[in-house]
């Protein structure tokens, strides 16, 4: 099948599938880091085009930047989407969710096109990696690819996500108060 007629989500399990094996190569996982920088972004391109991804700058190709991400933080996950990847950072120990998280959360709903997006995915792949996260790369690569098309339906199910009634429960009075005296 050509690239063309392949969905997004059949590109990314293809090329995310791709990264898995060229990154248990030390040297290629270097390389596909530099692909967080434009300076140093053509060292990461001979990798991403050997593993059939699109070459380009960092924000303007979806391939680098996952290339990138995946191979600075390699942990996977089975998340439903980023949103979900997104709490599970967030909540890290406990139940609340910290005021700085969930800004950071909206400033990445945000974002107009894919370059922001992937501008604000670097330091939260940076939490997931210090918190101990995994990223499900595939859904996040499928996801950047219809963003610039279809950006409110992926923000309303990564919001859904994030903000997840959970496991919450009703709180229950710790005083019987009096109707009438209320």
């Amino acid at each position: 099948m050509s690239e063309n007629k392949r969905s997004p989500k059949e590109r990314a399990a293809q090329f995310v599938g791709a990264l898995r094996r060229a990154c248990e190569d030390r040297g290629k996982r270097a390389a596909l880091r530099r692909g967080l920088s434009p300076a140093t972004v053509m060292d990461a391109w001979p990798v991403i085009a050997s593993l059939g991804g699109d070459i380009g700058q960092p924000g303007e190709s979806v391939c680098v930047d996952i290339a990138a991400l995946f191979a600075s933080h390699p942990a996977e996950s089975n998340a439903r989407n980023f949103g979900e990847t997104c709490r599970r950072i967030a909540q890290g120990d406990g139940k609340e969710i910290a005021d700085s998280f969930e800004r950071r959360f909206r400033r990445l709903l945000a974002c107009d096109d894919v370059a922001n997006v992937t501008g604000q995915l670097r330091s939260w792949v940076r939490l997931a990696a210090n918190k101990g996260v995994g990223v499900n790369y595939e859904s996040l690569m499928n996801d950047l690819l219809w963003w610039n098309r279809s950006a409110d339906r992926t923000r309303v199910e990564w919001a859904g996500s994030f903000w997840q009634s959970g496991d919450i429960t009703p709180e229950t009075p710790t005083t019987n108060l009096n109707p009438a005296t209320v």
